[in-house]
């Protein structure tokens, strides 16, 4: 059997052995603390106006946790039963009691995210409220219930006996749940966080509390007897322990409030102190004892609380201050402030480099004369700026303008302004953080400068390039005027689009020659330059008349005129078009010859069919007809008679509905041989 447990407590984690060692030194520890308090000699009420147990359960549960609650149960049981000899019922309850109430308040703290160093304000609040004050009710109620069910307590003393044991709760959770929490914190604080204390520092702490323990041995020592206790003498360490919590902080606090609470409840308990003397029994001694335990240690929590907090805003304080000058003073970037005149307040390390001004010469003088000028190299009135700005800073946040380092070199920044407001809300300054821009602002300049450059110069290209292209332009209507009197336009248009070679067949056209009368005996009267402007004038009336019929003129051989219809476009009414051309023509000749005071006279041959029609060449190419139809037509010119319209019997054939003709016969043509002509005499 023995081998067997040995076995079973090797087999147990270390991690339970030490959980239940935790278990048994706090259920032992509250035992103890509860006999303590028990034992203290005098008067046995007394005793139990303070409680450590109870402040010693809530102190387990919140350094070490909710799990350590056996070890209250057993700590409290083994008081009732061993301790004080009730039974084991009554054990039992009071050990129930006891633990609810240290759950209940490590829950209500927990939930409130109550903290054990106790520096902030609302932690003691917790403390005092939910750990106190609520939370103690709990075992009071239970225990003093079951008291008088078990015949204890008579009901009758049923509150009298629970408002004993909740104020006992009350104040051991006050005084011992604190003190043991900055015990175990100073205890567990690693050796490199402790500050080392000076000598003059122990000295000072001896000495205070020497003083205290001397003075609240004077008060709470003090025989009721003598004329002594009848003074308000309670109220002298109060000082003192005031001192110790602005000194000290939290453990100041605590201890003087301790060391004061003790030495009250150990002269209480021998007849001696103040309260004694003041009070009519000894249920009003305790009350008073109670009330100033309270108020002492409630207002020692407080205070140390709203001194930790303080100074802990204090040195956040501190310590953004010091970053903000850091900031400030390393930052590259200007940084001034300015008064509502416009005088410098404040001026950083950066602004004193990059104006050449040391800080004591330029706080307190007005920005504009010192590190702005007074206008701007473009005439811009900088003072009025500035003072729009401090007038209206919410309209000007970014701003960015010339200013004047001190050897007078002008820079550009731009600036980030903000308005500082004092506490009724009027202007008190404004906050400037400025960005060196001046080689931005060059180059912006230079790039201006470019531009403006590149912009003439493109506009000078443009308009020269727009003379050439009006220039192409006219030169290219020109070649095309030119191309289209030699060509066909729908041919022209053809040569642009690449076509190479050009030759197209026509089944229907009617080809027209025509040739002058006696040119050849005319060129050996008149000088070659008249013989030529009168051939110009005769063919440009020509030209004139095969445009007005939308015919096609093919060229001009010596004195002779060659012009087609039905081609390259073809048309049905080739033939009438060519009709109504001769007859013109024969009209223009005899107009021609009444103004040059000449008789001239002209023979035209008509003939009508296929004929095939291209251009021919590459240099000065001409479009020209092939075929017999282009054949028989000259041959009907040359054998025409002069001032004669003769045609052939194909285009006899198509005209003589419209047209009046006059039959010539047969006639021999040179290789033709004979053929049927007719001369065309005008319309119908």
């Amino acid at each position: 059997m023995q081998k067997k447990i040995n076995l079973f407590l090797r087999l147990l984690p270390a991690k339970n052995w030490q959980y239940l060692a935790q278990v048994a030194v706090i259920s032992i520890i509250y035992a103890l603390a509860g006999k303590l308090a028990a034992s203290i000699p005098g008067v046995n009420t007394l005793g139990t106006c303070v409680w450590p147990p109870a402040g010693i359960a809530q102190a387990a549960l919140l350094l070490f946790g909710w799990r350590i609650w056996p070890g209250i149960a057993l700590g409290a049981f083994f008081y009732q039963t061993i301790g004080v000899n009730l039974s084991v019922s009554i054990g039992l309850v009071v050990s129930v009691g006891a633990s609810l109430q240290a759950l209940c308040a490590f829950t209500l703290l927990k939930y409130f995210k109550f903290r054990t160093s106790l520096v902030r304000l609302i932690d003691v609040v917790n403390l005092v409220v939910f750990g106190g004050i609520i939370a103690t009710q709990i075992s009071c109620t239970i225990g003093t219930f079951w008291l008088c069910v078990a015949g204890l307590v008579k009901w009758s003393e049923y509150w009298s006996h629970r408002w004993n044991w909740y104020t006992g709760d009350s104040l051991g959770v006050l005084i011992f749940t604190p003190l043991l929490l900055i015990l175990y914190k100073s205890f567990t604080r690693k050796k490199k966080d402790r500050v080392p204390k000076t000598l003059k520092y122990k000295i000072g702490t001896a000495l205070f509390l020497l003083s205290l323990i001397t003075v609240s041995l004077l008060v709470f020592k003090s025989d009721a007897k003598v004329g002594l206790s009848g003074y308000p003498l309670e109220y002298l360490p109060f000082p003192l322990v005031i001192w110790a919590t602005i000194q000290f902080g939290q453990r100041g606090a605590i201890l003087s409030s301790f060391i004061v609470s003790s030495i009250a409840i150990w002269g209480g308990s021998q007849g001696l102190g103040p309260f004694i003397h003041k009070a009519e029994n000894i249920n009003q001694a305790i009350l008073f004892l109670q009330a100033f335990m309270s108020v002492i240690v409630i207002t020692s929590l407080l205070l140390a609380a709203a001194v930790a907090e303080r100074a802990a805003a204090e040195d956040s304080l501190r310590q953004s201050e010091i970053k903000y000058r850091e900031l400030v003073e390393n930052a590259n970037s200007i940084i001034l402030k300015l008064d509502p005149e416009g005088n410098i307040t404040f001026f950083n390390e950066f602004a004193q480099q990059f104006f050449g001004y040391t800080e004591a010469e330029i706080l307190g003088k007005n920005a504009v004369g010192t590190i702005i000028p007074e206008t701007d190299t473009a005439g811009n009135d900088l003072a009025a700026l500035l003072s729009k700005i401090l007038h209206n800073p919410k309209n000007y946040a970014r701003s960015e303008n010339e200013n004047i380092q001190r050897n007078g070199s002008r820079v550009w920044v731009s600036w980030a302004n903000k308005p500082l407001f004092d506490a009724d809300g009027k202007l008190a300054g404004l906050l400037a953080i400025g960005t060196d821009i001046t080689d931005r602002r060059r180059a912006e300049m230079q790039l201006y400068q470019l531009n403006e450059e590149l912009e003439f110069r493109v506009e000078e290209r443009t308009n020269a390039l727009n003379n050439t292209l009006k220039a192409l332009r006219v030169q290219q209507e020109q070649s095309e005027r030119l191309l289209l009197n030699i060509l066909p336009e729908e041919i022209a248009s053809r040569l642009k689009q690449g076509n190479s070679t050009i030759a197209d067949t026509f089944t229907e056209v009617t080809v027209l020659f025509a040739d002058i009368v006696g040119f050849t005996q005319l060129s050996s009267c008149v000088s070659p330059t008249e013989l030529v402007v009168m051939l110009n004038d005769i063919f440009s009336t020509f030209d004139y008349l095969a445009e007005r019929h939308g015919l096609e003129k093919i060229k001009t051989i010596g004195d002779a005129y060659m012009v087609v219809g039905g081609l390259p476009v073809p048309r049905s009414d080739h033939a009438e078009a060519i009709a109504d051309m001769a007859l013109d023509m024969q009209q223009a000749i005899t107009e021609f010859s009444k103004t040059h005071d000449r008789d001239f006279s002209i023979r035209i041959g008509i003939n009508s069919g296929p004929v095939v029609a291209g251009v021919i060449g590459i240099k000065k190419f001409i479009y020209d007809l092939w075929g017999d139809t282009v054949n028989t037509a000259s041959r009907m010119e040359s054998h025409s008679l002069p001032g004669c319209i003769q045609v052939t019997a194909a285009t006899y054939q198509i005209l003589e509905d419209k047209y009046l003709f006059e039959s010539r016969g047969s006639i021999e043509v040179k290789g033709k041989g004979l053929m049927k002509t007719y001369l065309l005499q005008g319309r119908k």
